[in-house]
């Protein structure tokens, strides 16, 4: 099966040049960084079912990692909603040096860190954290106008802790100076029915808003 990840690999390397330096895993953590909204987008489409989220990316302090850590907290209901959803994404070179791999992380005691700043992490390890199988992880592709990152097409199989059956996972980022794109989809590996998506296949987009 063709990887969705193939032309992008194309794309990314028309992109670069032997004369210049490789980017740095915290160029991307650094674009990353700051707390994004999707409430623009939802007021425009006016749909139901396109929940307001809000999330926050941070740059862990932390040197327990072979990688830039990176910490994404997302609430549901805008800045002051209730927290749905806690990662730490590691960013790391690829093979080659010029794309980005990005490793994911759960915490074992989410509650611990949920609304917590930066010094909170100072001790954190990967003792702390679930680390997801890594047909999981991302890997990242800069282009002109930022960076893209995709999980590879069927790598990444979770267990359903609603049905206890096998899903697979899919997902894809997209980040420019002032907004990022979010989408993910899950289906059954045994029959392919679709579990989760994005309203009418549109990916989340959240604005910069700090």
């Amino acid at each position: 099966m063709l990887s969705v990840a193939a032309p992008l690999i194309a794309a990314g390397l028309a992109l670069s040049h032997p004369d210049t330096p490789p980017p740095h895993p915290g160029d991307l953590a650094e674009m990353l960084v700051g707390r994004w909204d999707n409430a623009a987008q939802v007021e425009a489409e006016g749909d139901p079912d396109r929940p307001h989220l809000n999330v926050r990316h941070q740059i862990l302090p932390t040197t327990a990692f072979a990688g830039v850590p990176l910490y994404a907290e997302l609430r549901v209901g805008g800045p002051d909603g209730e927290v749905y959803r806690q990662r730490v994404y590691v960013i790391s070179p690829a093979p080659g040096g010029r794309d980005m791999d990005m490793a994911v992380y759960e915490f074992a005691d989410p509650a611990a860190f949920a609304g917590a700043d930066a010094a909170a992490f100072g001790d954190l390890t990967e003792a702390d954290l679930i680390r997801f199988d890594p047909g999981c992880d991302f890997r990242w592709f800069q282009f002109s106008w930022g960076w893209k990152g995709n999980i590879e097409d069927g790598s990444c199989v979770r267990t359903s802790r609603r049905s206890g059956r096998d899903m697979v996972i899919g997902a894809e980022f997209t980040i420019r100076p002032n907004q990022f794109t979010h989408t993910e989809t899950g289906r059954y590996a045994d029959d392919g029915d679709t579990v989760f998506g994005p309203p009418d296949g549109e990916p989340n987009r959240y604005d910069r808003v700090e």
